[in-house]
């Protein structure tokens, strides 16, 4: 008889629990919040300015709004036969902020210069890759790190791809130092 009472105690508090926390839910669900929710979309330059409040909302995006940097450069720079004589030449330059080789230049548009500097740089780095890659497994650095016991196949799979990282970074700079970008 007393163990009936303990099961039945048990049965009585889990329901109770079981039908307040059904409550609880409901609940949460029903509630909204005051102020609306927004969802927008996020860029790496994309900036926003919202002013809300229970009756109406204000809201100002813009999708690409990078800061930009204003620079002027003064080089001097060999010039005439066998780079005998100086010239002095002046650079000036708008860049994005945080960007390493992105130059801003006729209202924001890239000049023929610049295109094509890009697409050898990209020619370059895809070229370095190759080799890179060329160089790690025919040395045979990659089948020797296959025989090294359980991480072999990690090792072997990191430094080709390390390499291929190498090989792409040093072709790129080598393709924009050969063009003179």
């Amino acid at each position: 008889m007393n163990n009936n009472l303990i099961i039945k105690g048990v049965a009585v508090g889990l329901g109770t629990a079981f039908v307040s926390s059904q409550f609880y839910a409901i609940n949460l669900l029903a509630t909204k919040p005051n102020l609306p929710m927004f969802d927008l979309p996020v860029s790496k330059y994309s900036t926003y300015e919202i002013e809300a409040d229970k009756d109406s909302y204000k809201i100002r995006h813009r999708m690409h709004d990078p800061r930009i940097i204003a620079s002027i450069e003064s080089s001097k720079k060999p010039a005439g036969f066998l780079g005998a004589s100086k010239s002095y030449v002046t650079k000036e330059s708008q860049k994005i902020a945080g960007e390493k080789d992105v130059t801003i230049v006729n209202n924001g548009e890239l000049t023929a210069k610049q295109i094509a500097c890009i697409e050898e740089r990209a020619k370059g780095e895809s070229t370095g890759e190759l080799i890179g890659t060329s160089v790690a497994t025919g040395t045979g650095l990659t089948n020797s790190l296959n025989n090294v016991p359980l991480v072999g196949w990690f090792l072997s799979g990191f430094v080709t791809n390390q390499a291929r990282r190498e090989g792409g970074k040093i072709g790129g700079n080598m393709a924009s130092d050969f063009n003179d970008c």
